[in-house]
């Protein structure tokens, strides 16, 4: 195998624990990487900011994949270098596709979240175990988001949906997908479904990514556990899901690590390490 250059992380489900935690592990090892010259990019769902602070401003990560791809941003040079946004005309189609759902609505837009007042109202009920507290901070309230979006007419990052009842959660999902087959439909926690634009996901982000370095494909790995992570699973050139990652993660990796819980990623990596030494 070559060796490693770049190696990109999903957050939730992957890299950290269920509680939200980064393993004190984990983080031992990252900086192991580091120092071996490995570049590592935090690959997620989330905007630049979400991403935990304690990762965020450690020297050694200077890039972040955001928003499943919709954003690749240099933290260094404080700006976005990619970026692959729904169109006015594609947020409308959304919420046309969404009206009688039973789930609260949230949107990434211009690295910021935003949801509307009455959604915000209902947002413990339908956030996903440990994630209350980092939606609260991440959504500003507006009065009625789909009125303020089409009103603003400007491109958004990310649209999400968060249900509480599973179930339906799934129905919603394959419904979707054919609905909104030209756009990208995934999913990266328990009870949400997250919608980008078709060139917004995390494999194409990858891609251009290690290009913009001058990496070989071959010289990279990713790890993921969700069906956001699909495509970086198969664009990388080692593609490592967790044990608790969703089926579709599975199939797409080339290799199983241990679980989130079990600090999978920290495993896998030390594993690269000790190859590349030999």
């Amino acid at each position: 195998m070559n060796r490693i250059k770049l190696i990109a992380f999903d957050l939730d489900g992957t890299l950290l624990k269920d509680n939200k935690e980064l393993a004190p592990e984990t983080m031992e090892v990252l900086r192991q990487a580091a120092e071996a010259g490995i570049c590592l990019v935090p690959t997620t769902g989330r905007l630049y900011d979400g991403v935990p602070e304690e990762l965020r401003t450690q020297p050694f990560i200077r890039y972040v994949i955001a928003a499943n791809g919709a954003e690749v941003y240099d933290a260094k040079e404080k700006k976005s270098l990619y970026r692959a946004e729904l169109t006015p005309e594609e947020v409308r189609r959304f919420f046309d596709a969404v009206r009688d759902v039973p789930a609260i609505v949230g949107c990434y837009k211009g690295g910021q979240g935003l949801m509307g007042r009455e959604d915000m109202e209902k947002m413990e009920a339908f956030a996903a175990r440990g994630l209350f507290r980092m939606m609260r901070r991440v959504y500003t309230q507006v009065e009625n988001l789909e009125a303020y979006l089409l009103e603003t007419g400007e491109t958004v990052q990310k649209l999400m949906l968060f249900f509480a009842d599973l179930e339906e959660r799934v129905r919603v999902l394959k419904s979707m997908r054919e609905e909104l087959s030209d756009l990208a439909v995934s999913s990266s926690v328990e009870n949400n479904i997250e919608v980008n634009a078709a060139a917004a996901h995390k494999g194409a982000a990858l891609r251009f990514l290690y290009r913009h370095l001058q990496i070989e494909r071959t010289e990279t790995a990713a790890f993921g556990d969700g069906s956001n992570d699909v495509s970086m699973l198969m664009e990388a050139g080692v593609g490592i899901a967790m044990e608790n990652a969703c089926q579709e993660a599975k199939k797409a990796a080339d290799r199983i690590t241990l679980s989130n819980e079990q600090n999978g990623v920290a495993h896998m990596i030390k594993e690269f390490l000790n190859e590349a030494a030999v």
